[in-house]
Formats: C-alpha cells, sequence, structure tokens
C-alpha cells in the first residue's frame, strides 16, 4: 500500500498536524523502511478511536442528562401538585382549628363569667357566714356570762328543779303503774332535796309533799302482784282436783262360793250351785247402800276443769288491773263451779276452796288521788324564778 492510499483511506488524517508531521517524515526521511509508517498509523487510529467514543460518552451524557432533566421535570410537577393537595388540606385543618379555637374561646369565656358569678357568690356568703359566726361568738359570750352569774346567784335552783323532776316522776309512777311504794320513795327523795336548799320559802311547798305522802299512806296497801301471784299458783292444782262422777263398784268374785262339793252326799247343793252359776252366767244383780252419783264424760270433765281454769284467770287479770267488780264475779264463779262438780269432802278440795274463799274476801278497791298538790306548788315557785332571772338578764341588758 502507498502513502497516498493511506492517507486517503484514514479518515483520522482529517486534522492538518497530523498531515504536516506526516509530510515532513517523508521528505526527510524517504529512505524510511515501511515498519514504521505502519506504526504511526496504528496510533492515529487508536486516537482517532478514543475520540469516537469520547463523543460516544459526551452524547450518551447528553441524554442521560436531559432524560434525567425532563423525569425531575415530571417529579416536580407531581410533587407540586401534592404539595398543593397538602396545603390545601392543612388550609382546611387550620380553618377547623381556628373554629374549635373560637369554640374553646367561647367556651373558656363563659366559664370564666360563671367562675367569676360563683366567686361573687361566695364571697358573699362568706361574708355572711363571717357576720353570723361573729354574731354566733358574741351571743356565746353573753351564754356564757348568763350561765355564770345565774350558777353564781342561785346554785340551789338546781336542786329545786329536781325536786320537781322527782315529784311529777312520782306522779307517773303512781297513775301509770299505780306504783304506790316507789311514788312515796319519789316523793320522800323530792323533800330531801328541798331540805338541802335551806330556803325557809319552801317550807309550804314541803309541807304539801307531806301530805301528799300521808294520802299515798292511806291507800289500800294490799299487793295485787301477791294476788296475781296466788291465782297463778292456783292454777296447775286444777287438775288434781276429785270430780264429782259414777264409779262402779267392784264386783265380788263369786267362784269360791259356786264351787262344787266332791262327796256324793252334797248332790242337792251341788245342783243348786251348778243353777246358780248358770243363771249368774246370764243375769247378775249387785247391791250397794252407797248413793249414786251422776255420770261424766270424759270431755265433761275436761270442759269443767278449763271452765275453772277460766274464771281464775279472768280473776287474776281483773286483779292485775284492779276491776273489784269483775274480779269478784270471776271467783264466785269459780266458787259455784268447785261446789257443783267437784267432791267437796276431798281435803284438797276443801283446801283449794278456802283459798278461793279467802281471795274473795281481800280488798283491792284502791282510792289513787286525783293529782299531787305539791306538783302545781313547785311549779308556780320555778315559774316565778324563772321569769324573775329572766327580767334581770332583760333589764341588764345580758340578752
Amino acid at each position: 500500500m502507498s502513502d497516498k492510499e493511506s492517507t486517503h483511506s484514514d479518515p483520522a488524517l482529517e486534522n492538518p498536524e497530523n498531515v504536516v508531521e506526516d509530510a515532513v517524515v517523508i521528505e526527510s526521511d524517504s529512505d524510511a523502511k515501511a515498519a514504521p509508517k505502519k506504526v504511526k498509523m496504528g496510533g492515529l487510529w487508536l486516537f482517532s478511536i478514543v475520540n469516537f467514543l469520547l463523543i460516544i460518552g459526551i452524547c450518551a451524557a447528553a441524554a442521560w442528562t436531559g432524560y434525567q432533566w425532563q423525569q425531575n421535570q415530571t417529579n416536580d410537577s407531581d410533587t407540586g401538585a401534592k404539595i398543593e393537595a397538602e396545603l390545601l388540606s392543612m388550609d382546611s385543618s387550620i380553618a377547623k382549628i381556628d373554629a374549635s379555637v373560637a369554640k374553646y374561646d367561647a367556651e373558656l369565656v363563659e366559664i370564666n363569667e360563671d367562675l367569676n358569678e360563683q366567686n361573687q357568690v361566695l364571697n358573699k356568703n362568706m361574708d355572711s357566714l363571717l357576720q353570723q359566726i361573729l354574731q354566733n361568738v358574741d351571743e356565746n359570750k353573753a351564754l356564757k356570762s348568763r350561765i355564770v352569774d345565774l350558777s353564781g346567784r342561785r346554785p340551789a335552783d338546781w336542786l329545786l328543779a329536781e325536786a320537781d323532776y322527782l315529784v311529777r316522776i312520782a306522779g307517773r309512777k303512781l297513775w301509770l303503774e299505780n306504783d304506790v311504794s316507789t311514788a312515796m320513795l319519789m316523793l320522800q327523795a323530792a323533800d330531801s332535796r328541798l331540805e338541802d336548799i335551806g330556803d325557809p320559802s319552801l317550807f309550804p311547798v314541803r309541807k304539801l309533799i307531806a301530805e301528799d305522802i300521808q294520802a299515798l299512806h292511806q291507800i289500800n296497801p294490799i299487793s295485787i302482784n301477791s294476788i296475781a301471784l296466788a291465782l297463778s299458783g292456783m292454777l296447775p292444782q286444777v287438775n288434781n282436783l276429785p270430780l264429782n262422777a259414777l264409779k262402779i263398784p267392784e264386783i265380788e268374785d263369786n267362784k269360791a262360793a259356786n264351787e262344787l262339793s266332791q262327796n256324793i252326799s252334797d248332790w242337792r247343793t251341788n245342783i243348786s250351785k251348778t243353777w246358780n252359776s248358770l243363771v249368774d252366767d246370764f243375769i247378775q244383780i249387785e247391791t250397794s247402800d252407797k248413793p249414786v252419783l251422776p255420770y261424766l264424760s270424759t270431755k265433761q270433765r275436761w270442759l269443767i276443769t278449763e271452765q275453772l281454769k277460766l274464771a281464775l284467770s279472768q280473776a287474776k287479770s281483773a286483779a292485775l288491773d284492779e276491776q273489784e267488780t269483775l274480779y269478784l264475779s270471776a271467783l264466785q264463779q269459780a266458787i259455784a263451779l268447785l261446789v257443783e262438780h267437784f267432791q267437796l269432802d276431798d281435803n284438797n278440795v276443801k283446801q283449794f276452796a278456802d283459798a278461793l274463799q279467802q281471795l274473795q274476801n281481800t280488798d283491792i278497791a284502791k282510792d289513787y288521788p286525783r293529782q299531787l298538790q305539791s306538783a302545781n306548788a313547785l311549779k308556780d315557785i320555778i315559774d316565778q324564778r324563772v321569769k324573775s332571772v329572766f327580767k334581770n338578764n332583760t333589764d341588764t341588758g345580758v340578752l
């Protein structure tokens, strides 16, 4: 291959600098051998390939850069749309938050107003309470001074009030419980309280108490409880009292008299005994000199016994209620049942009848005074003293 053909066939010789260098080489060294020329043409090809690869890389980088720029533009537009949507949602959320804040602000304003009103009411109540407390403190001081004054001037008023209480309790014991002994003890205790006072002005009241005690001594001293206990003890004895009833006499055994004799000579007697035994099997007659009593069945016996118990129970209840008429009527009924249906010749029945007769002769009537004279007198004295104390306190300005 010639030099011209190699230069025209290699596109890399388009560079002027390379052409000049080749020409110089040709002119200066025309006698050079073919091997060095081939070496120079190989470097030129390498340089051309490198330049071509560089150009391809630059184009690929430019294409990749353009593609990336286009993708970034697309992503930027999507991101912008998302950001705008998020901004819109944030605007709506902010609007909702603003509305909620405004609502809460309004509620807070109302709550603050209510709290202010409640504080005002509480302040007013506190002021009124303080005034009331101060007033109560003043009243307590006045009461303490009054109590000190009363205890210092009239220490015996407590004994007087206690005596009045004892008299009232005596009246209740007398009229509600019919307890005469306890009422007398209460009156005596009230008289001792008045005696401890040592006030001569109370002598008329003590005189009335003594009259009341004497009037209670005049009441029938019979113990109603003793009578009730006696009747209660007689109730179980009713079952042991014998009744008047028919008693069938015991039949004598006549077998021994009707025994046959072994002696033949007593044949007539044996025939008579045989006849009598035959007759006795059909008809039997017994004689008795005792009076025949009326017959009482089991139900009648039980009924008579229960009637007697009922009469005794009624007498007991009447005695506890101090109803003399009913008490005597029940005892009279019990005595009538005892005489009519029980054996009076029996010792137990006699003692039972004597006990009933003794209870019937016992007077259970009691005449209680309608009122205690000392009660009204004590009440009048206490009222006068209390009124005088209040009048003195009003005049001195304690109350």
